[in-house]
C-alpha cells in the first residue's frame, strides 16, 4: 500500500557532472525543490565544470542495468527522466528497461552541454529515434538537439517541434535559449507556444536539466502533461533568473533550491578576537 504523505520517487537516468549544476547532480537538485525523492542510474561520468567538459567515461551497460535493478527491486517509481545516453548500445539497453514499465518517461536528449561540449556521437541519432521516441511521453529538446536529431539544421523551435513529431515523438517541448523563436509545445493535436521571460543572466548551465527534471517531478506528482510542462517552465526559468552568477568562471549554474547569491560572511566569536 502507497503511502500519500511519502514524497513521490522519480529516477534520472544519465550522467554525471563532476562540477554540480547540470546532469544528475542538477536533476536531484530540481527534483528535490519540488518534494520528489530521487534516485539514480548513472550511465557516464563526465569531467566537467562552468567551462566545458573536459573528458569522458562511459559506465559499461552490464553495470547500468544493475543500477536500474537494484532501484526497480526496492522502490516503486512514479516518473523517469532520461537525459544524456551516451551511445546506441545504451540507449538500446534503457529502451530495454523502461519498456513496460508503465509510468511517465521525459527524455531530455542531452547531446551538447550549455557550456559548448558534444556528448552523443552521431550512431546514437538511429537509435534513440527507434526506440527511445516511442517510450517517452515528451521529449525536451533545445534548438540545437533538435536540429540533430530531425536532420533540419536551419528550422526555429516551432517548426523543429512539428517536425519532432512527424518523428513519432508523441509530445514534445523544443526550447529556444532565448532566440525570438521562443519555446514550443507540441502533442500532435495542438502547437503552443510557451511564453516565459528571457533572462539573461549568464547562469544556463543546468537549465535544460532543470526543465526536464521539474517536468518529470511534476507528473509524478499527478500533474497532467500540459500543466506540467508550463509549471516546468515557470520555474526553470526563475532558476536562470536567480542563478548562481558567484559559482564558476564559465556558464555559471542556474539555482532550483533557492540558494543565498552568495555565502554569508562568517562571523568569529568574541573570545577568538
Amino acid at each position: 500500500m502507497t503511502d500519500s504523505s511519502a514524497p513521490p520517487v522519480c529516477l534520472t537516468i544519465g550522467s554525471s557532472d563532476s562540477g554540480g549544476g547540470a546532469g544528475i547532480q542538477g536533476d536531484i537538485k530540481a527534483l528535490a525543490s519540488i518534494g520528489c525523492f530521487t534516485a539514480t542510474v548513472v550511465v557516464g561520468l563526465t569531467a566537467q565544470n562552468t567551462t566545458g567538459v573536459l573528458g569522458r567515461h562511459p559506465v559499461p551497460v552490464d553495470f547500468v542495468r544493475a543500477q536500474f535493478d537494484a532501484v526497480r527491486a526496492d522502490l516503486a517509481v512514479r516518473a523517469v527522466k532520461v537525459g544524456t545516453a551516451w551511445s546506441a548500445e545504451h540507449i538500446a539497453a534503457i529502451a530495454d528497461l523502461l519498456s513496460g514499465l508503465g509510468v511517465p518517461v521525459v527524455l531530455d536528449p542531452v547531446m551538447v552541454s550549455a557550456a559548448g561540449g558534444d556528448l552523443a556521437g552521431a550512431d546514437a541519432r538511429a537509435e534513440l529515434i527507434g526506440s527511445l521516441l516511442p517510450l517517452a511521453e515528451v521529449i525536451t529538446p533545445n534548438v540545437a538537439e533538435a536540429r540533430l536529431i530531425t536532420g533540419d539544421g536551419t528550422s526555429g523551435a516551432r517548426t523543429l517541434a512539428q517536425r519532432m513529431i512527424d518523428l513519432g515523438a508523441p509530445a514534445v517541448v523544443v526550447t529556444s535559449g532565448g532566440e525570438d523563436d521562443g519555446d514550443w509545445f507540441a502533442d500532435g493535436l495542438s502547437l503552443v507556444r510557451l511564453d516565459r521571460p528571457n533572462h539573461r543572466t549568464g547562469a544556463e548551465h543546468g537549465a535544460g536539466c532543470a526543465h526536464s527534471a521539474l517536468i518529470t517531478g511534476l507528473r509524478a506528482h499527478g500533474f497532467p502533461l500540459p500543466e506540467a510542462v508550463r509549471t516546468a517552465t515557470e520555474l526553470a526559468s526563475g532558476a536562470v533568473r536567480d542563478g548562481l552568477t558567484s559559482v564558476g568562471r564559465g556558464v555559471h549554474p542556474v539555482d532550483t533550491l533557492g540558494l543565498p547569491p552568495r555565502s554569508p560572511r562568517r562571523r568569529v566569536p568574541a573570545d577568538h578576537v
